[in-house]
């Protein structure tokens, strides 16, 4: 039996202007929701791998929370940070984690190899989360173009769920930020395990620069300026539609033809 139904994972935002330590605004956000879904007299549990700042814990104590667990480990890696995490939250039922750290892209990887290691399901893109009469809970994923889809975890079910980036911007998930709460919380920090962190994958993972995606082939334009600003406009003649349908001559002169195109609109050389 979990101690706690819910775990949330929390991070370190570096603020891009001022370079001040502060608490995620997606983070935040997702304790928010465990908090609105556990209702009075139930809290999340809150848990950070690395050497969150106390300024930062406090900042997540403030929204009401009593405790805050903190792995602290100097540089952790991903693998490391995994498998720090996996005894914390293999306590609870539920982990909601951010789509993405603050550490950039890669952060991103850590709820799917968290799931991994735990062997547990993953939902993305959580929007909201509701319990359920029967001890089960409904969790809502936000859909492109504004759609919605809904699932029932059954009573017992252990499960990750990853939020979405939208969820920050829902006016009716309050964030509270008490000076009082923040001060009597307590910070409890816990020696990382990694010693199984050799089994992930993550461990092989080569890094390099990010290279360039490269650019779709596109025709040259050998409009003028003045026919541009004629067809924005509306006071130059349309423009012709369609092409050159070709079906006289050889194979040879239909592949001729279609070279010559090619080299007018400079697609090759």
């Amino acid at each position: 039996m979990s101690t706690t139904p819910i775990t949330v994972l929390v991070s370190t935002r570096i603020d891009p202007v001022s370079g001040r330590a502060t608490r995620s605004r997606a983070d935040a956000a997702a304790v928010a929701l465990a908090q609105q879904a556990l209702g009075t007299g139930r809290e999340p549990q809150l848990c950070t791998a690395g050497a969150m700042p106390e300024g930062v814990a406090r900042d997540y104590l403030a929204q009401g929370v009593s405790r805050l667990t903190r792995l602290a480990q100097p540089e952790p890696s991903l693998a490391d940070a995994v498998a720090a995490l996996v005894p914390v939250c293999r306590e609870s039922a539920l982990v909601l984690a951010g789509p993405r750290g603050e550490s950039g892209l890669s952060s991103g990887m850590l709820p799917y190899l968290l799931a991994q290691r735990l062997q547990r399901e993953l939902i993305g893109e959580v929007i909201d989360l509701r319990p359920e009469g029967d001890g089960g809970w409904r969790v809502v994923q936000a859909l492109p173009r504004g759609a919605r889809r809904a699932w029932r975890l059954e009573p017992g079910t252990a499960a990750v769920l990853v939020t979405s980036p939208r969820l920050a911007q829902r006016e009716d998930l309050p964030q509270r930020h008490a000076w009082v709460a923040a001060q009597q919380g307590r910070i409890e920090d816990r020696r990382a395990d990694t010693a199984s962190s050799g089994q992930l994958e993550a461990d092989r993972w080569v890094l390099e620069p990010a290279r360039k995606q490269r650019r779709a082939l596109a025709a040259a334009s050998n409009e003028s300026g003045a026919a541009r600003m004629a067809r924005a406009t509306g006071s130059g003649a349309p423009a012709r539609q369609g092409g050159l349908v070709i079906r006289e001559g050889s194979t040879v002169d239909k592949a001729q033809a279609l070279l010559e195109h090619l080299r007018k609109l400079a697609l090759i050389q």
